[in-house]
Formats: C-alpha cells, sequence, structure tokens
C-alpha cells in the first residue's frame, strides 16, 4: 500500500527520501502509527493528499483528488487487435478548477452505472492513460465532503484541420524528442494568438518557423486545433502546414479589469505599478523558482499581478504599459481577485508616443536586473538573444531607460578600440 502513496510524490522525492521521512514521522510520533499511516502524512507534508483538477498534468505516477459526478456514457463494446472484445466507459467528474474523463475498461465498465450516480461527490486514486486528458481510475469511493462546480459536462470537439490569420505571440526553445522510428526529431513549442484569444503553439517543423519573430501575424494553413490535455486551446503545425506572411495583425481579445472572471485564461493590458523585487525560493522538487508582486491597472479598476520565473526575471519599470497574454484569473488568499502570468504567459512593453530614434554601439551585458547595451558612457535595457559581451550596433528607439529594438548588427572588437577603451579606463581611476 505504502508505494501508491509514494507514487503520489514521486516526481517530487526519490523512493529512499520517501522511505526516510516515514521512519522519521513514525518515530516523531512515539511509534503509535504504523507504516501506511506515516506515509499518508508525509504526503500530506508535501500538499499531495489531494490535488485539483487542474493540477492532473504534474508528472507523479499517481493522484488522489475529490470531484463530483457530472456524466455517466454507455458502455461500448469494440473488437481488439487479437479478435477479443473490449468493453470502454466514460465518467465525467469535475471540481471548482476543471473537468476530467476517468475511463474505465472492460468489467469496471459493465459496472459503472452500479457503482456512482451522477451527482455523487467521489475520491478517486488514479493515474493518466495513453491520452493525458484520460484519467485512468485504480480505486473510488464515495465521499461526504462538498464541490461546487459548473454542473454542465463541456463538449470536447474533434481536432479538425483550420485555415486562419493568427499571431505569433512567443517561442520557445527547440526540443527533441525520440521519433516512433528511433530517430530523433525536434519541435517548438509557443504561445499564437486569433480572434478567440490565446492558445498553445506546437510546432513538429521547426523550419516553418525559422524566418518568423515574435508578435508576427502570419496565415496558417492545415494547422490543426484540438483542446488541450486540461482545457483550453492548442494549434498544430505539422508537415501538412504552411506557413505564410499575413496582412494584418488579427485582433486578440483583451479584458478589462472590471469584467475579471475567476478561473479563466485571459489577454490584459494596462500600466504597472507597485513592483516588488524579484524573489527566489527552491520548490520541493529542488528547483529554483522566481516570483515578483505587481499591481496592474486599467479605466476600469486595478488588480494583483503575480510573476513567476521567467516573467518575474523580464524587467519591468512602474509606470510602464504592458500587454499580458495568457493569464490565469482566480481568487487569492484576501478573496481579492489576482492574475498569475508563468510558464505559456507572454509579456510585451508597448512603447509610449513620444519615442526618440537612436543608434548605439556597445557592448551586450546581461546583468541580474535585465540585458543592457553599453557604450561606456550610458546603457539602455533591451531584449535581444545576443549573447553577453558581444559587441553590436543597435538602432531603435527610446522610452527612458529601454531601447525597442528595430535592427542590431555584430561588429567584431578592433584591437585599437580595446586599446583605447583600456587607456581611457587606467587614466580614469585614481593615483
Amino acid at each position: 500500500m505504502v508505494r501508491y502513496h509514494y507514487a503520489l510524490v514521486d516526481d517530487l522525492i526519490s523512493r529512499e527520501e520517501f522511505d526516510r521521512r516515514i521512519d522519521q514521522k513514525i518515530s516523531d510520533c512515539g511509534r503509535l502509527v504504523d507504516e501506511v499511516a506515516a506515509a499518508m502524512l508525509v504526503v500530506g507534508d508535501l500538499g499531495r493528499s489531494h490535488v485539483k483538477v487542474r493540477d492532473l498534468r504534474r508528472k507523479s505516477s499517481l493522484f488522489c483528488f475529490f470531484v463530483r459526478v457530472l456524466a455517466l456514457s454507455e458502455p461500448s463494446v469494440f473488437e481488439r487487435p487479437d479478435g477479443t472484445k473490449g468493453m470502454v466507459a466514460r465518467m465525467t467528474v469535475a471540481d471548482e478548477t476543471g473537468q476530467v474523463d476517468l475511463v474505465f475498461w472492460d468489467e469496471q465498465a459493465a459496472a459503472l452505472s452500479d457503482l456512482v450516480e451522477v451527482g455523487d461527490v467521489i475520491e478517486v486514486i488514479g493515474k493518466h492513460g495513453k491520452n493525458r486528458r484520460d484519467i485512468l481510475p485504480l480505486n473510488l469511493r464515495k465521499a461526504s465532503c462538498e464541490i461546487t462546480c459548473d454542473p454542465n459536462p463541456r463538449e470536447r470537439k474533434n481536432p479538425e484541420r483550420i485555415d486562419r490569420d493568427i499571431c505569433i505571440i512567443s517561442l520557445g526553445k527547440s526540443r527533441q524528442y525520440n521519433r516512433r522510428d528511433g530517430s530523433i526529431g525536434e519541435m517548438i513549442p509557443g504561445l499564437l494568438g486569433d480572434l478567440s484569444g490565446t492558445a498553445r503553439l506546437i510546432c513538429w517543423e521547426p523550419s516553418l518557423l525559422s524566418e518568423i519573430k515574435e508578435m508576427t501575424p502570419v496565415h496558417l494553413v492545415q494547422g490543426i486545433e484540438r483542446e488541450g490535455d486540461f482545457g483550453g486551446r492548442e494549434i498544430i503545425i505539422d508537415d501538412a502546414s504552411t506557413l505564410t506572411p499575413a496582412g494584418a495583425m488579427p485582433r486578440i481579445p483583451m479584458a478589462a479589469l472590471a469584467d475579471l472572471v475567476p478561473d479563466t485564461t485571459i489577454s490584459l493590458t494596462g500600466t504597472v505599478n507597485q513592483v516588488q523585487p524579484l524573489r527566489s525560493f527552491i520548490r520541493r522538487d529542488g528547483s529554483r523558482s522566481y516570483v515578483r508582486n505587481a499591481v496592474l491597472h486599467d479605466d476600469t479598476g486595478q488588480v494583483r499581478l503575480v510573476l513567476w520565473d521567467d516573467c518575474a526575471q523580464k524587467p519591468i519599470f512602474p509606470g510602464e504599459t504592458v500587454a499580458i497574454y495568457h493569464l490565469l484569473c482566480r481568487i487569492g488568499r484576501d478573496g481579492e481577485y489576482e492574475v498569475s502570468a508563468g510558464r505559456g504567459s507572454y509579456i510585451r512593453v508597448i512603447p509610449c508616443s513620444s519615442l526618440v530614434p537612436v543608434r548605439i554601439t556597445g557592448t551586450i551585458l546581461l546583468t541580474k536586473t535585465g540585458t543592457y547595451i553599453d557604450d561606456g558612457y550610458r546603457s539602455y535595457l533591451i531584449e535581444t538573444s545576443l549573447p553577453h559581451g558581444t559587441r553590436t550596433t543597435i538602432q531603435g528607439s527610446t522610452d527612458g531607460k529601454r531601447i525597442f529594438v528595430e535592427s542590431e548588427e555584430t561588429t567584431p572588437l578592433q584591437p585599437d578600440d580595446v586599446k583605447n577603451r583600456l587607456e581611457s579606463f587606467i587614466q580614469s581611476l585614481p593615483s
């Protein structure tokens, strides 16, 4: 039984560490608890005694969660490749954070209607199926807790090919994967926007994106639109898709702060103020993360803004206007709305109307507060992929401490230039 408890947290700690904590917990309790009870306490200490539906995307082998039953499908019979008959049925369940399907096979599918009824609240121990949107239940029982959720099962749409104008909002780093034939392939994740909002981008043909920059409008032909594993949209670009320049930027919906709805994914435009210092912390799995708090306001109101990891490390100055895509809106601990930008989100600083053209040749400096170009007399915050120490010429427009880059040209260091700068530095030192 203890192995099931460990499977709830096996993405956080090793089995050896789990066993050590069990022994420590038994000792702390004066040896008045058995191994199973101690394992439950360890799981609870790690915050995994029960999770929400939105957290089922984590990588632990098992999950334990409370949900309400929304719908039961009739068992359907199918034929396996070996000629034997099989049976499958689905149960749609939900909590306040989302919906998911439990999949039952064979004898379990046949007995499903005798186990539970629509409206029941159940406790489930389950694992991911082949499709991460599905959970295979290993054990379930009726529970007496209260679950508040949307009582209407969400209709799951089948993937479909689409032709559409989209905006490539952001692109992640290329990742390698193993194809079924054993060869190595590459994919690029990202975020895009269209008239319906934002969607996760998955590109299996990186060459199609080689000439495309972020915040670029393109016309997508034969992309695949589907529902994500746990809600939200995904658009897939594969070898049947094509991308061509689009004439105009699609109007991505931006919410007003007065119209926020909890547990929704939105995009916002507003002015940032009360920006707090960046803080780092160690997660339970040992990885380092970053967080920064701020306040975002527009003409209709204001809201607490929580920035995580890459979004937290992006330099933002008080008073700057930003567009933030793919935010999660929820109710914070104080009962007020808050919006959170983390993995999958993207922040774009919007230039003011009084920009000043500038051309500067200097050195790229990567610092804790951001990336700068410095010519020895002045420095500006910029966004660039050039490495630290690169000598470059940048042309763009200044807005206070920031340059909005229009073009950049790398220039190799010349020996005479290095010599002159060293001599100038030495002369500036106190005698």
